[in-house]
């Protein structure tokens, strides 16, 4: 009977533990919404004129804008292009200067 109740006790405690660990949030999952939340999706339309100088320019000739964040923490903005099947992002500052 005291063996059975010892298993009993034990096969209670692993839940409980497993319980506790299921309910904690990830840390790379808090990280990764974090960086999604300072980036917001806008249309290109939204994109400073600066920036829209820029993209008019030599270095961006037959690209078309496919997608354009806005890092409102760094003030960056995020242009992903397309050039057929070729892609590329380029981010800019909010006075149209590439950025790293």
């Amino acid at each position: 009977m005291k063996k059975v109740l010892f298993v009993f006790a034990l096969v209670a405690g692993i839940g409980a533990a497993n319980a506790q660990v299921a309910s904690e949030p990830a840390p790379a999952a808090t990280e990764s919404t974090q960086m999604q939340d300072e980036k917001v999706k806008i249309k290109a339309e939204e994109l400073p004129q600066t920036i829209k100088k820029q993209l008019e320019g030599e270095d961006y000739r037959g690209w078309l804008i496919n997608a354009a964040y806005h890092n409102k923490a760094k003030n960056t903005y995020e242009v992903e292009l397309k050039n057929g099947a070729e892609t590329k992002t380029v981010k800019f500052d909010k006075e149209g200067k590439k950025v790293d």
